[in-house]
């Protein structure tokens, strides 16, 4: 796998030395890395839709642990009373609790499905933002290309070129 991210970042290299014009020494290209955890985290409007989302998030772990403890409470009063109960009672309310942990499993993949709808949505226009921000500060500022910090295959990269920050600064002053 690291070969393929090796490759990977050697042929965006390679893109953008050739598709730099032929005039363009090597001491000409500007090559700029963005944190996008980092900007999205301190920008305003990252900081106002993680707070949404940890709100939607809290709603319904509060949900689904209710719907746990009262899992818990059915499988401890099937136990305590399975001695009493007939083999007939026993394998209904068994077949009770397996449906109704099905359900309680269902219902955590469905949050699971929700909270990523709300991430996508909550972070799109952030995205979109980021997007012009980052475009017009490139041509602006005359880079060759700016890569995401993150990326697969970017063992190291000098804090000289990092543009997290700055990046932030711009976003903030946008949304103002």
């Amino acid at each position: 796998m690291e070969a393929k991210q090796f490759y990977l970042c050697f042929l965006i290299f390679v893109f953008c030395a050739s598709a730099a014009p032929a005039n363009v020494r090597a001491q000409d290209i500007k090559i700029g890395v963005i944190n996008m955890q980092q900007v999205v985290r301190g920008s305003e409007a990252g900081k106002k839709a993680e707070k949404q989302l940890r709100k939607k998030f809290e709603a319904i772990q509060k949900k689904l642990k209710a719907k746990q403890e009262k899992l818990k409470a059915f499988k401890k009063e099937i136990d305590q009373k399975a001695s009493l109960m007939n083999e007939e009672s026993r394998i209904k309310k068994q077949r009770q609790l397996q449906r109704q942990f099905a359900e309680y499993k269902q219902d955590e993949e469905d949050a699971k499905i929700e909270m990523q709808q709300a991430e996508a949505k909550l972070m799109e226009p952030i995205v979109k933002q980021l997007e012009k921000v980052v475009t017009k500060m490139g041509k602006d500022e005359k880079f060759t290309l700016i890569l995401e910090k993150n990326m697969p295959g970017m063992y190291y990269i000098s804090p000289d070129i990092d543009i997290t920050q700055k990046v932030i600064k711009k976003i903030n002053a946008g949304a103002k």
